[in-house]
């Protein structure tokens, strides 16, 4: 238990998360700004580190990109998960893929339709199953755009 606790604690004041742990801040990685409006180039990459300004927390999350948008997807976030309700109030992000940094905005999927085909893309990318409607709370997906200002 103090070996979980110790390592907990190591990535909250490390650079980013350390496995399954959230960590802190994103310190490393090459700023790229703006960023992008098209992640086409990230559809392939399983995973990236997302920090969240307000609370400043970071975590390891997959991705998909659809139509060159990426979007970040977040299962049971009404049971066991406090980011995606922090990033509805306040959207402001960093991303980290591949040893680069952007600093992006979130906006939560909303759209029906949408929705349900990100739950499909992300279900043949990491190889679970969907229904064929897929129930909005059982994930949610965050739309990525590049941060004003």
């Amino acid at each position: 238990v103090a070996g979980v606790v110790l390592v907990a604690l190591a990535a909250r004041l490390g650079d980013g998360p350390l496995g399954p742990f959230p960590g802190g801040a994103l310190a490393t990685g090459e700023w790229v700004t703006p960023a992008p409006s098209d992640w086409s180039f990230a559809a392939d990459l399983r995973e990236l580190d997302l920090q969240l300004e307000r609370p400043l927390s970071s975590r390891r999350t997959w991705l998909v990109v659809r139509d060159g948008v990426l979007y970040i997807p977040c299962g049971l976030p009404n049971q066991l998960k406090r980011w995606p309700h922090h990033a509805q109030r306040d959207g402001r992000a960093v991303l980290r893929l591949a040893g680069r940094r952007y600093r992006v905005q979130l906006a939560q999927v909303t759209d029906p339709q949408l929705h349900n085909a990100l739950a499909q893309d992300a279900s043949r990318k990491y190889g679970f199953e969907v229904r064929e409607q897929a129930d909005p709370d059982d994930v949610w997906f965050f739309a990525v755009a590049p941060r004003p200002g």
